[in-house]
Order: structure tokens, then sequence, then C-alpha cells
């Protein structure tokens, strides 16, 4: 492995430890695809359970 991939390998593993800084390796979730994700998961558990019984 070369220097320059190793450095690369460090910053990229510095962003994953460091989820607070200003260089976050994703941005955060938005809101509204949070509550879509929750909402989607809650119907699909609510379907699932009606098909069974």
């Amino acid at each position: 492995m070369d220097d320059e991939m190793r450095a690369e390998l460090e910053r990229r593993l510095v962003l994953i430890e460091d989820a607070g800084g200003a260089e976050a390796a994703l941005p955060p979730l938005p809101l509204t695809d949070l509550a879509a994700a929750v909402t989607a998961l809650a119907v699909l558990t609510i379907a699932l359970l009606w098909w069974v019984l």
C-alpha cells in the first residue's frame, strides 16, 4: 500500500470515527426521509400482522 492510499484511508477512518465534525462522511438524514421510513415500517408491520391473523 503506497503512502497516498494510506493517507486517504486514515482520513476516511477519522471521518467515520468523528461523526460530529465539520466534514462528515455522510450528511445527516433529512427529517422527512426519517418520518417516511418510520411510517412505511409501521404500515408494513400492520399489514403483515393483519395478513397473518
